[in-house]
């Protein structure tokens, strides 16, 4: 969680994404995020990548049950993408947004 005296949490949207095949949009851009964290709730590895079109085998790895997390240390105000081998794994996400 984001540490609240430097990007106070004054709402989040839990929602999920499929992604397929191929790169997939998961999350927008957002200049009010705060925070966001990401499970892969599949039972395969997928890749996700910050501001560019994912691709198999390059990016952030997320393991099956792995997560991924933006906070303060490392946060990134644009869009999210993902990709996966078979295509239709769904990957749950958390995002927080301040003032």
């Amino acid at each position: 969680m984001a540490d609240p005296r430097i990007f106070p949490v004054n709402s989040a949207v839990d929602h999920f994404a499929t992604i397929g095949a191929v790169s997939t949009l998961v999350l927008a851009a957002n200049q009010r995020r705060v925070d966001a964290d990401f499970v892969n709730d599949g039972d395969e590895v997928c890749y996700l990548a910050r501001g560019n079109p994912a691709v198999m085998g390059s990016g952030i790895k997320l393991t099956p049950n792995g997560s991924y997390r933006i906070g303060t240390n490392n946060l990134f105000y644009g869009a999210i993408y993902g990709i996966c081998a078979s295509g239709g794994l769904n990957l749950c996400y958390s995002e927080g947004f301040g003032p």
